[in-house]
């Protein structure tokens, strides 16, 4: 793993100021300063910032396609299935935001308490793509007006977003929020009723062709994401 990425991962600073850091010869590797910027860290390397000694986290990140019937959370006594039925973890996890127990598609589980903040904070406008089929299409109008913001109550207001239709009744639909069931609510307001909704991607995490009820964690470039979140 390249240095600034190590020390990024570790929870030190972001990769920029690592980079700072090095060039300002902070940085040690096994009781040397370091000059090489592009460094490849040794599973036997002790690096060092200012003498402080640097470990990464055993932080996890997997992506789950969950099932319809199953709930976002890791337990609830008045349902049956939550994900400690999907996923068979010891340590404590989140799910990265929220998919209703009548939805299915994509979550993505960590137990990185700053990255899944980051991921679901609206000021990131992390994109969530969506495949959304409905028993109405919407009209020509209805779907600027979709696009462009909807009151779907409780003084809550979608910001803009992307839909287009794939075929037949269904639609791709792209958000940068997660207000509790916020689709269907949104489609609810032109009278058209959600008949399944699937959750394909979340910023750079696709959900790909994992099976449902199926896991497995983030490739090299899946973290790259997770790097970039965090930094």
């Amino acid at each position: 793993m390249r240095i600034n990425k190590y020390i990024a991962q570790a929870g030190y600073t972001s990769r920029r100021k690592a980079d700072e850091s090095i060039a300002a010869g902070k940085v040690k590797v096994n009781g040397k300063v370091l000059k090489e910027m592009g460094y490849d860290v040794k599973d036997d390397d002790i690096v060092s910032i200012d003498g402080q000694i640097l470990e990464l986290e055993k932080y996890f990140y997997y992506k789950l396609n969950k099932p319809v019937g199953y709930i976002t959370s890791n337990y609830d006594p008045h349902n049956e299935k939550d994900l400690n039925n999907l996923i068979d973890f010891d340590e404590r996890f989140f799910a990265a935001g929220r998919l209703d127990k009548d939805s299915h598609g994509l979550l993505i589980i960590t137990n990185d308490g700053d990255f899944t903040n980051a991921l679901i904070h609206p000021s990131f406008e992390i994109s969530k793509e969506y495949i959304v089929k409905v028993d109405k299409l919407l009209n020509d109008k209805q779907i600027e007006k979709f696009k462009s913001g909807l009151d779907i109550g409780n003084g809550e207001k979608t910001s803009k977003s992307n839909i287009s239709n794939l075929a037949d009744n269904t639609y791709l639909v792209n958000i940068s929020q997660g207000y509790n069931r916020q689709i269907r609510r949104m489609f609810d307001v032109f009278g058209s009723k959600v008949v399944d909704l699937k959750r394909t991607k979340i910023g750079a995490i696709c959900l790909d062709s994992l099976a449902r009820g199926e896991y497995k964690k983030f490739n090299e470039k899946e973290m790259d994401f997770v790097s970039l979140i965090k930094e």
